[in-house]
């Protein structure tokens, strides 16, 4: 990637981590960092009670344990929600990987079970997350002759600070409360104001069980700043070498309200990910035409409605539109905007085609309208065009951006014929039953279509892009590029000539060394190339359930954050003063 990212460390609890159930909602809060381009290094701790249930089944067996084998006991917890957080971040679609202390090269020096953190391999470390999460066990280290060590209670606070630290990155300890607070703010007898900003000898004495005092003074000898946050949160406590400052705005009580069209494949999903967080988001409805979805999925009956037209009008903050075609679609979007409510949608087809006019309409209305999922998955294909427009022009770009044509792609270049090859697609949740659109290319063309109006302020028709879709290839000539070393890959290219934008949907035959050729299976990439510089090369799964349900969460996310700083949006200039 041609820009210089910003590395990100965050940290998860196991007050955020309670069970298996939660590993969805911290995919969420790396999403959020890995979309907007930063390298995100997730540390994370066992399970809820995990470690104390190891501790107590050592002390059933042997009283007091040895510490050599109590730490090894105790090091498996971290690992199981380690590799089990990379699983769910693949489910979701994003690259990711799981090392271990021995991997990095987390030395320390001191006890067993209480050590400290002497040495990294910062470099292992920035490559590894150059190419997609990085997800390390909390507080397990090696000690000087490679024995595993544990850096004491609450250490995964102080491996988070102890990297951030070597890597001149930002850190971020995510927590069941958004930042530190003058008393509990759980007790409701006692008025409870958080602080916006605080100094490290306040942080020791107020932080409690919320952040581990050795990584407080670790951060304070090393003049490390850091923040404290909860999931979904827009508001954070920073620590550092600030006078203390109370953020009397308080935060955002209510949860964003969301009347949901469509439950199907993804709307299934979507449903299924609001439900899970009742504190942040309210289902006040879920619109289908047609189907059992929505009870396969748990709905309850008395949300559930075929009026849709009535259903947008309920109080609510939001409308996520997944019933999918042009006609009806178009009409309650319209309508939703027109009465303010915010929108986000995952359709391509109707943004391609009336786009331009519903910005517009959003814009008169005051309300927001987002559709970053309709491009890739979660594929942060509209945030990296952002991004590379902000260092300067753009000549064009071209990429990979329909997964089920790629997953297609190579089950014919491994000898599958299309029919097989579509059957396979359609099992793994990758194509629709009726797949025309994607294997004639019209779904990448629309996908162009939005993402060249995102880079140059305007688009080709539909129409007008010449467009072969993948129906017609022969498949012995698949197999024989690959034979040869090639790959063919569906590809979709659009750049700026003088006053006309060229654009064209075709396969291509690629090297395996050019960086559209290297996708597999149902994964997304997608080419930037500036006027001037290195292209920008971002990639991610781009079909299937949870990747697209992943991209419209982060929209409602982004909503939801957006509502909270606008409500305390005084209070920013106040603040400042308060740095020492």
């Amino acid at each position: 990637m041609a820009n210089k990212s910003q590395i990100t460390v965050l940290k998860f609890g196991s007050s955020v981590l309670r069970s298996e159930k939660d590993l969805a909602s911290v995919v969420h809060e790396i999403y959020r960092a890995w979309r907007e381009g930063e390298q995100v290094i997730a540390v994370v701790s066992a399970f809820g009670d995990t470690t104390d249930q190891l501790l107590r089944r050592a002390e059933s067996i042997c009283a007091p344990p040895d510490k050599s084998a109590l730490a090894t006991l105790l090091a498996t917890g971290e690992a199981a929600s380690s590799a089990l957080l990379v699983l769910a971040l693949g489910r979701a679609g994003i690259p990711a990987r799981v090392l271990d202390a021995a991997q990095v090269g987390l030395r320390t020096v001191g006890g067993r079970l209480d050590a400290d953190p002497i040495a990294v391999d910062s470099a292992r470390l920035v490559s590894e997350s150059r190419r997609g999460v990085v997800v390390l066990p909390g507080f397990v280290g090696r000690g000087e002759n490679g024995d595993t060590t544990l850096l004491g209670r609450g250490g995964s606070d102080l491996t988070a600070l102890f990297l951030a630290h070597r890597l001149s990155a930002r850190c971020v300890l995510v927590k069941d409360v958004d930042g530190l607070y003058t008393s509990d703010p759980a007790c409701v007898s006692v008025r409870s104001s958080r602080f916006a900003q605080v100094s490290y000898g306040t942080a020791g004495r107020v932080g409690g069980s919320v952040v581990q005092l050795k990584a407080v003074r670790f951060a304070e000898a090393n003049r490390l700043r850091f923040s404290i946050t909860s999931i979904g949160s827009g508001k954070a406590t920073e620590v550092g070498p600030f006078n203390d400052c109370l953020d009397d705005a308080g935060t955002l009580a209510e949860p964003l309200r969301v009347a949901l069209l469509g439950c199907g494949n993804v709307g299934g999903g979507v449903y299924e990910r609001l439900a899970a967080m009742p504190e942040l988001f309210t289902v006040i409805g879920v619109g289908t035409r047609t189907g059992p979805g929505q009870r396969a999925v748990g709905v309850p009956n008395n949300l559930i409605t075929s009026d849709l037209e009535t259903l947008i009008e309920r109080p609510c903050d939001v409308v996520v539109e997944l019933i999918g075609g042009t006609k009806r679609a178009a009409s309650l979007i319209e309508g939703s905007l027109r009465i303010g409510r915010h929108v986000v949608t995952a359709n391509k087809a109707l943004i391609a085609a009336k786009g331009d006019a519903l910005e517009i309409l959003a814009k008169e209305s005051g309300a927001s309208l987002r559709y970053n999922a309709a491009v890739g998955g979660v594929l942060p294909a509209f945030e990296t065009i952002k991004r590379a427009k902000l260092a300067g022009p753009l000549k064009g770009f071209s990429g990979v951006l329909n997964g089920t044509s790629n997953f297609i792609l190579d089950r014919l270049a491994a000898g599958a014929n299309m029919s097989a090859a579509v059957r396979d697609a359609q099992d793994l949740g990758y194509a629709e039953p009726h797949p025309q659109v994607n294997l004639s290319g019209i779904d990448t063309a629309q996908k162009l279509i939005l993402l060249a109006r995102a880079a140059f302020g305007t688009s080709p028709t539909l129409e007008s892009i010449p467009r072969k879709g993948v129906v017609e290839l022969n498949t012995q000539k698949l197999r024989q590029a690959e034979q040869r070393g090639e790959a063919v890959r569906l590809i979709a290219r659009c750049y700026r000539c003088e006053k006309h934008i060229e654009a064209s949907v075709e396969p291509v035959t690629l090297p395996l060394n050019h960086p559209l050729a290297q996708t597999h299976g149902a994964e997304n990439r997608l080419l930037i190339e500036p006027e001037v510089g290195e292209p920008w090369v971002v990639s991610g799964t781009g079909a299937g359930r949870w990747p697209t349900s992943e991209a419209i969460m982060a929209d409602l996310f982004d909503l939801r954050r957006e509502a909270q700083l606008l409500e305390t949006s005084g209070e920013f200039e106040e603040i400042e003063e308060c740095v020492a």
